[in-house]
């Protein structure tokens, strides 16, 4: 009769390499995963001023006119006041936050109450973190300044 060794399980040392190896790929896939995070966070913001900047648009050539507030006209832009990423100044201006900035994206009308407003977009002052930089490319410029009255419109 023959007494062999019937091994199962695993040894400590085999043990200890398997939770270093997962340690090591979580190391490695977590940033990985708040950056994903992060962008996706950033392009609902954006997706929110796109929204908001055709509401003014769309706000103004209904009624003729603007408002003072500009988050009362558009629920893109008060969705981003009430949640605190954007300020609502009350004089036709609407600063939206991002990163470290308070300014990231300045949205104005200018000339308000007259035949030619438009809604303008400006970057704010100062140099911008990295997260305003991704927004500030995710909102394209080139529609601004934006004519919010048509010349052939009568109201």
């Amino acid at each position: 009769m023959r007494i062999g060794l019937n091994r199962k399980g695993f040894t400590t040392i085999e043990l200890i390499f398997v939770i270093l190896l997962i340690a090591i790929l979580a190391s490695i896939s977590i940033p990985r995963l708040a950056a994903t995070r992060t962008d996706a966070l950033i392009s609902v913001k954006a997706q929110n001023i796109i929204t908001g900047v055709n509401e003014i648009a769309a706000y103004a050539l209904a009624n003729g006119k603007t408002q003072p507030h500009i988050a009362a006209m558009s629920a893109g832009f008060a969705n981003l006041v009430n949640t605190g990423e954007a300020t609502d100044t009350g004089n036709y201006k609407i600063e939206v936050k991002e990163g470290n900035m308070d300014n990231c994206l300045i949205f104005e009308i200018k000339d308000p109450a007259t035949r030619k407003e438009t809604l303008t977009i400006d970057y704010g002052n100062g140099s911008a973190d990295s997260k305003c930089s991704l927004l500030r490319r995710l909102i394209d410029s080139e529609p601004f300044p934006m004519i919010l009255h048509g010349t052939n419109v009568t109201y």
